[in-house]
């Protein structure tokens, strides 16, 4: 039988103290966004028991965000989401709790204790297993997803991102550059935001079929969570010598796709024009820079605030969805051709 983690655990493992992991876990940004990190990601190695930081009952309203360890983990994209949705609900008296669940091993007992907490929403970040979304349905509670890895599409809300018009809009651009063949680089299977956004290229690419313009999609296996298959993409771009533009499904695809690149030794942009997906930090120093759409995580984060607080003025929800749109941000891993 595993030791449990406590606290104190966790405070001495990151010389803090006690308190500080307390408001930490339990969501409460009043703390230093390094120092949150630093002691959320600790608390995920350590094996901490997330559950327990569920509330007693109270006359005061709060919202459960469902979130795995994966996610927490992914400070980069999702910890200023977290911290502007707090930061909203903190403002109209709405308390954040967290249900933090290990993927591989999800614990069904937990996720049906669920239904005794007494709050007025459930909150699920990108992955939601068919196992937890089932047993939320029965609690009759809203329940919104937030970028959604699977579509259940019945009785919840979704915040999506503009992944269809934003990459048909990469796809034009690279066009109205004089790009003749461009590929789409990424994985249908690996979640619906991805599927999206290839859609949106097959469709700008038909819509252009008449000037002569041709897509090649390079579509591989993202189980294993490598984002890349080095394999697949040399053997298409030897293939298509024509193709002078890559559109990825996201960052890190894109960064992936850099490295093929470089050992092949072609240049970038010259060669090939290459346009990703989140704005991560590290395509920013990426050399050369790298083009993406940018997803306004603390925008995202009021939205959903706000969006909780008029589900508890009204009683159920007003939308089955709503996008957020991402605006691209030209760096210096595209050009326009002769």
């Amino acid at each position: 039988m595993s030791k449990r983690v406590r606290l104190e655990d966790i405070a001495k493992e990151c010389g803090v103290t006690k308190g500080l992991v307390s408001r930490s876990l339990a969501g409460k940004y009043n703390v230093g966004d390094e120092k949150r990190n630093l002691i959320m990601q600790k608390a995920v190695e350590l094996g901490y028991d997330f559950n327990k930081l569920r509330t007693k009952k109270t006359k005061n309203s709060s919202v459960v965000v469902i979130v795995s360890q994966t996610i927490l983990l992914k400070e980069d994209f999702w910890q200023p989401i977290l911290k502007n949705m707090y930061a909203t609900l903190n403002r109209v008296s709405i308390k954040m709790e967290y249900f933090v669940f290990d993927s591989t091993n999800i614990d069904l007992a937990s996720v049906k204790a669920l239904k005794s907490n007494p709050c007025i929403a459930f909150v699920i970040f990108h992955q939601n297993p068919d196992v937890i979304f089932k047993e939320l349905k029965k609690f009759n509670k809203p329940i919104v997803e937030v970028d959604p890895k699977y579509m259940h599409y019945t009785g919840v809300t979704q915040i999506k991102y503009s992944n269809y018009t934003s990459i048909y809009e990469a796809t034009q651009k690279l066009i109205d550059y004089g790009h003749k063949t461009i590929c789409f680089y990424g994985s249908d299977s690996h979640s619906y935001s991805f599927r999206e956004r290839h859609e949106g290229f097959l469709s700008c690419i038909d819509n252009n079929k008449e000037k002569g313009i041709r897509g090649v999609s390079i579509l591989f296996d993202n189980s294993s969570l490598q984002y890349s298959d080095n394999e697949m993409l040399i053997k298409a771009l030897n293939k298509n010598k024509d193709i002078t533009a890559i559109i990825c499904a996201n960052d890190i695809v894109a960064l992936n796709a850099y490295k093929v690149i470089k050992g092949l030794g072609k240049q970038i942009p010259e060669d090939y024009s290459i346009i990703g997906f989140d704005n991560v930090s590290s395509g920013k120093y990426s050399y050369p820079t790298l083009s993406t759409f940018n997803v306004p995580r603390e925008q995202i984060g009021d939205e959903i605030g706000l969006y909780i607080a008029r589900l508890r003025q009204e009683g159920k929800p007003q939308y089955s969805e709503f996008t957020i749109r991402c605006d691209f941000i030209e760096r210096g891993s595209i050009t326009k051709l002769n």
